[in-house]
């Protein structure tokens, strides 16, 4: 029986079309979250991207937003990240950056150095992370992150990495901003999160991390919280980001984040890297870093 030169056509077609619908449900649907050996992986395919944008404040050089957005859930619990945008006023689509605030730092205590970054001409976004200002939700000690680990479930350190690079899929995804010029910075806790994500997506153009560093661990296997600690240790993650950039700030004078430990750090990343040492700076961003940054970004988002 012969058929049809139409009919045969037809049926080919039909046949893409429904190989491409099954491949991309497939493809979405897939969990992005994976563990090996000792480190954490999330896919670049993470799925839609929901979020709310609403108009806070308009300033003379940016306007500020509140944005609000959906991210993985920390066993059965819901999760909706809370942040600000500083969306600078632009005839051009502007690079972005997500800048994440140190340990129990709000958006609001973060909104000075990201008003001052938006008034360079960038876009900043910056939230509440896990259990931290408006965003709900639990931040676990080390000791009961890790019972959940062991319990094969994705723990908050992994998850809050999660949420940054769920705030880069928020950016990619407002017009005013480059959706290939985005990049992620970070302090202290922050900075942590900032060098796993951007050694996890190398779509972000590289990273800034300020008063931070890994923790130097060393393989253990008669410890049974060893992979868990390893997983979340930039030590394991910053030499994956090159050939994107690596910014290093430390101040001189930083008590809780030693500068010879940000050495060790800043020593395992391969290049392009620099690290700008502040004299007198404590912890987190000081005054003596401005220019210094506002080099780095430059250097970070140019073509």
């Amino acid at each position: 029986m012969k058929i049809k030169k139409r009919t045969l056509k037809f049926m080919l077609v039909f046949l893409v079309i429904f190989l491409i619908i099954f491949f991309y449900h497939k493809y979405q649907n897939k969990d992005p979250y994976s563990f090996k050996e000792d480190s954490f992986y999330y896919s670049n395919s993470r799925g839609s991207t929901k979020y709310s944008i609403f108009l806070k404040q308009k300033n003379e050089t940016y306007d500020i937003y509140n944005i609000t957005f959906s991210s993985r859930p920390f066993l059965e619990y819901p999760t909706k990240i809370y942040g600000l945008l500083f969306l600078p006023k632009s005839s051009q689509k502007v690079p972005g950056l997500v800048l994440l605030p140190g340990g129990g730092v709000t958006k609001e205590n973060e909104a000075e150095l990201a008003s001052l970054i938006a008034s360079w001409g960038y876009a900043v976004f910056t939230f509440d992370q896990r259990g931290i200002g408006q965003t709900s939700g639990y931040y676990l000690s080390y000791e009961d992150d890790y019972k959940i680990f062991a319990q094969g479930k994705e723990p908050i350190q992994h998850l809050s990495v999660y949420d940054a690079l769920k705030a880069f899929d928020v950016m990619k995804n407002i017009k005013e901003i480059n959706k290939n010029n985005i990049a992620i910075a970070g302090e202290s806790m922050g900075g942590r999160y900032a060098i796993i994500a951007a050694a996890t997506d190398k779509r972000l153009k590289g990273v800034i991390a300020i008063s931070a560093s890994g923790f130097h661990i060393k393989k253990d296997a008669s410890d049974l919280t060893n992979n868990y600690l390893l997983s979340i240790d930039p030590d394991r993650y910053i030499e994956r980001i090159s050939p994107n950039r690596i910014f290093m700030f430390h101040g001189t004078n930083d008590t809780m984040v030693k500068l010879e430990s940000a050495k060790i750090t800043f020593d395992i990343a391969e290049e392009p890297k620099k690290l700008f040492i502040a004299d007198g700076c404590g912890h987190g961003y000081c005054k003596n870093m401005e220019q210094e940054l506002k080099y780095s970004l430059i250097s970070l988002f140019e073509k």
